[in-house]
């Protein structure tokens, strides 16, 4: 445009705008032929600088906005993470946008003409469901995925600096250009679709392999092959191929080539298990700190060992040396660790002095066939969030010195640094002092040595993190390991790394750092095995050894472990982040050759995230050492969740450890061991001080709390709920009283800018009320804000029993109806069937006559709890005439058995309706006695009936009639 008419232009338009309006417009014109390029085919590679540029945040400021790189162009982002993707029109006509991702639509003017998942003033996004967007031709969509709003920047950075009418730019070496300088101009490119997993184990010698060609085209000639191996592709692009496997880890490399070009590799990852353990294990963990204090009396130990191992548990993993330091057995003459009743904190404070709980859970569990595996967390002596040190304080020199962004260069004992006051939850000592090392070995030893334990556990046998240890020990050690090898320290810590700001910057001997650290823990891990033989051999002993790791094992090198077998070899196709690490060095500080057996921490909350990291612990044993899978249950308690990864830990592992039993729901874990589908037995209610015929129904009873769930707490459950900031919780005191509100005007008026803790105490004799809704959702929370307030007398309770009944059948007459009600916190019940008040017995059974009709039946239960209504049900009760259900079973007889068979059958189904119809009789005279008696040969009679058709199955009567026939038959009686 001529200069003298853009003037002109603007002059007109300025008559209406002011003058930042009129920024707006020319710097947009600006932006728009910024991007008109020089050459429209130019290439690029993996060593450009690719970047996306948002528009400005204020063009009164500058022209130029915030910029990100983009990590990969036009390629599959199955089995990848923590990224910033660009996807052209080559890639496909649409692309798929996961629930708490967040994608920007891109038209082939570099505007920007949708968000996914947005962000509102910088907060988190109101997520959107799952869903496809179609990328625009000649335009893009950029799609961005991490797991932390708060700490990583991939999805906020485009959830925040991009809105619908933006005018962005992409930037190759700092040089702005458009969109085709990263596409082919050989149109649709084709890509492989894989229905399986990137990693996964399978017990046979073979795996399917199926997917589909993306951009299947006909008329053009395709090839895929894996390994090398030819695979056949229907005529729809599809392909379906029988893999056979070698024994260990297959790495499959999956090529598709179009017209003779390769346009797509993908990688698979199957660990072939070749046996199947007979008897899966499954370990429950107790850990000390929440557990400790519910323990107050032997019968309390038994009583819980008796419910794990009804719900599937084989062994415990009691923690008996928690973080703090403190010992759980008495035992202790070669520390003299302090007992876990010398805690003095209020949330850990109150364990039974006169209890030897190693001693106590070692009885009871062998009694019941259970074993116990002593643990320790080995590495840690002292809780800062809870200012708890139980050695730690003696010994100051054991602390670990650590060396973080926040002091300036120092390095500095924990507690004395930034870190340690601000943010630390736990205290370390340092694994490479040798009074440490001493001291652990001890604590060890006086439980092998004084207790029938059937194991022994290291846990966080670790240091505390890569900031740590940097203590004079550390760097003497360090400069010995490296005068071994030829090498020299010449600046302490700067060769091993670094801050820029808040950024670690790693220096040349990083790799001989994390090595020399994997070589103290095995060490260590050396001794302990040592130790363990000892005692085995000696004292006749069969204790095995076993560590707890984090499944993460890419990054546990930061925690100073290498937690593989030494026989493990790196390959990239792993895609370790410090690929660098794995020589043949470092291997051989891998430690699993100390254990029994590897318990990972596989604390994901998908059973496909399971089940890779199950396949990679296989994978790092080399088959060498049984792994079992930990489930942590905070983060499936939903029962269909924990069925599914409860199952994919046990198919693909030796076993399970739960962690932690402070969780635990014991009837689900049963069904998700069992593989069963779990339906929930109670109802928990809660009484409604708005209204007195009102009541709440909340969700769970002592669950951990999930999204879209109203649960209520007692203190059987621990010392608090355990919740994150985004609920709302009343907390109850034991005279029934509102004595807290926890988000309560930020539920009323949906403003979560300051949000307070939640996590509540949950009062002695009280309980807590609390609510959660997924994100944007305005359901739980806010029932819970508005119906309770400070100062309201609230009542709550358990129903069960009565769903027995809900919908089932019944001989017509009187029956005696039953269920059972226990109130949480203070009260005393009172049931009402029907409006008659039944009977309760101290227990909370209650009982209540019933008159059933044939045909449907209603029935109305009330619970009241100091006269507060916690429940109000109706269920529908059927009705049946016994004589016309016998007549519905000769029917089936008559239909399906022949001969004398069924003559006879049907005799003494006759025999039952005489004296059904002498027991109606009987009840029509009053003759209660009379009538029972004869209801119990009617009774026998059909119980003949059922022996004669179970007997003949098979042979005279086709089976699936004969489970027919039982069936209903076993349902009148």
């Amino acid at each position: 445009m001529h200069s003298t008419s853009l003037r002109k232009n603007l002059k007109k338009v300025g008559k209406r705008m002011n003058a930042k309006k009129l920024m707006s417009i020319l710097v947009a014109l600006l932006l728009v032929i910024s991007l008109i390029p020089d050459t429209l085919q130019a290439a690029f590679t993996d060593d450009d600088l690719i970047e996306v540029e948002a528009a400005p945040e204020d063009i009164t400021i500058g022209t130029k906005g915030p910029m990100k790189e983009i990590d990969f162009i036009d390629e599959s982002f199955e089995g990848k993470a923590d990224f910033l993707g660009l996807y052209t029109s080559e890639y496909a006509t649409e692309i798929l946008v996961k629930r708490l991702w967040v994608a920007v639509q891109v038209n082939d003017r570099n505007e920007v003409v949708r968000v996914v998942s947005p962000s509102i003033g910088g907060a988190v996004p109101i997520w959107e469901d799952e869903q496809n967007i179609a990328i625009p031709e000649g335009g893009f969509v950029l799609l961005a995925q991490d797991d932390s709003w708060a700490t990583k920047t991939y999805r906020k950075y485009l959830a925040t600096n991009f809105k619908v009418g933006d005018v962005i730019k992409l930037r190759k070496n700092g040089e702005v250009v458009p969109v085709t300088e990263f596409m082919t101009g050989d149109g649709l490119i084709a890509g492989i679709t894989l229905a399986n997993e990137p990693m996964y184990t399978v017990t046979e010698g073979s795996t399917e392999l199926k997917g589909s060609i993306r951009n299947y085209e006909d008329g053009e000639e395709y090839t895929l092959k894996a390994n090398d191996q030819d695979i056949g592709l229907a005529a729809d692009g599809t392909f379906q191929y029988n893999y056979a496997l070698n024994r260990g880890t297959n790495y499959i490399d999956l090529s598709i080539y179009k017209n003779g070009n390769l346009q797509d590799e993908q990688s698979v990852v199957v660990f072939y298990k070749d046996y199947i353990e007979d008897d899966k294990e499954v370990f429950l963990w107790v850990e000390q700190g929440p557990n400790a204090r519910k323990f107050q009396s032997s019968e309390s130990i038994y009583n819980m060992l008796v419910l794990a191992k009804e719900a599937g548990v084989t062994a415990i993993a009691l923690d008996v040396k928690g973080v703090e330091g403190y010992a759980s057995y008495k035992k202790n003459e070669l520390t003299n660790r302090p007992y876990v009743s010398e805690m003095t904190a209020a949330a850990r404070a109150g364990a039974n002095p006169d209890l030897d709980l190693l001693q106590e859970f070692i009885t009871h569990a062998h009694s019941l066939g259970l074993e116990v595996h002593a643990s320790m967390n080995v590495f840690a002596e002292g809780s800062i969030a809870h200012n708890e040190y139980g050695v730690l304080d003696e010994h100051l020199d054991w602390e670990e010195k650590i060396y973080r962004h926040e002091d300036n260069g120092q390095i500095l004992r924990l507690r004395e640094s930034h870190y340690g006051r601000n943010g630390a939850l736990v205290a370390f000592v340092n694994p490479a002092n040798p009074e440490v090392v001493d001291y652990q070995l001890r604590s060890y030893e006086e439980v092998i040595k004084n207790y029938n334990v059937d194991g022994v556990i290291l846990d966080r046998g670790r240091y505390d993190n890569y900031f740590a240890d940097f203590s004079d020990i550390s760097r003497e050690q360090f400069e010995s390991f490296l005068a071994d090898r030829g090498k020299e320290l010449q600046n302490w810590p700067e060769d091993i790394f670094t801050y820029n700001g808040t950024t670690r910057v790693d220096g040349p001997l990083i790799n001989e750092w994390y090595t020399y650290r994997a070589s103290v823990i095995k060490n260590f891990t050396s001794q302990i095995r040592d130790l363990v033989d000892e005692y085995n051999t000696s004292e006749n002993k069969d204790v095995l050894v076993s560590s707890y790791v984090g499944s993460w094992y890419d990054s546990y090198y930061l925690n100073g472990v290498n937690w593989a077998s030494p026989n493990f070899e790196y390959d990239e196709r792993l895609k370790f982040q410090q690929e660098s690490l794995y020589t043949d060095e470092y291997a051989q500080y891998g430690y699993t050759e100390d254990l029994d057996f590897l318990m990972i921490g596989t604390y994901q909350t998908t059973a496909a995230e399971v089940k890779k990291y199950i396949t990679l612990g296989n994978i790092l044993m080399n088959g060498e050492l049984p792994v079992y899978a930990g489930m942590a249950l905070a983060n499936h308690q939903e029962p269909a969740l924990q069925r599914e990864v409860f199952q994919a830990g046990l198919r693909n592992s030796a076993g399970l450890m739960i962690f932690d039993y402070s969780q635990a729901n014991f009837p689900v874990i049963k069904a998700s061991i069992d593989d069963v589908e779990y339906v929930k037995d109670y109802e928990i209610g809660i009484s409604d001080p708005r209204d007195a015929e009102a009541n709440i129904q909340a969700d769970y009873f002592n669950v951990n709390r999930n999204e879209d769930n109203i649960n209520v707490y007692s203190n059987s459950f621990g010392y608090s709920t355990g919740t994150n900031i985004w609920g709302v919780e009343a907390v109850v005191d034991a005279s029934g009283t509102v004595t807290k509100m926890v988000n309560k005007q930020q539920a009323m008026n949906w403003s979560w800018v300051n949000v307070e803790d939640n996590n509540s105490i949950i009062p002695d004799g009280g309980f807590v009320i609390s609510a959660a809704d997924a994100s944007g959702v305005r359901t739980r929370r806010q029932i819970v804000a508005n119906a309770y307030n400070v100062g309201d007398q609230v009542r709550a309770a358990l129903l069960s029993g009565y769903l027995a009944y809900e919908g089932k059948t019944f001989r017509k007459g009187t029956m005696e109806f039953s269920g059972k009600v226990e109130v949480v916190g203070p009260g005393e019940a009172t049931v009402i069937v029907n409006g008659e008040e039944a009977t309760l017995q101290s227990n909370g059974t209650f009982t209540s006559p019933l008159t059933l009709e044939v045909g449907e039946n209603e029935v109305e239960i009330m619970v009241l709890v100091d006269g507060m209504k916690t429940h109000h049900k109706h269920l529908i009760i059927m009705g049946e005439d016994m004589i016309d259900s016998l007549e519905t079973a000769k029917e089936m007889i008559a239909d399906y058995v022949d001969g004398g068979i069924g003559t006879s059958l049907l005799a003494k189904l006759n025999t039952a309706v005489r004296h059904y119809e002498r027991m109606e009789a009987f009840l029509a005279e009053g003759k209660e006695k009379q009538a029972k008696q004869a209801e119990e040969n009617g009774i026998k009679s059909i119980q003949h009936v059922i022996k004669q058709v179970e007997k003949h199955a098979g042979k005279h009567i086709d089976p699936a009639h004969a489970e027919e026939i039982t069936a209903y038959l076993e349902s009148l009686i």
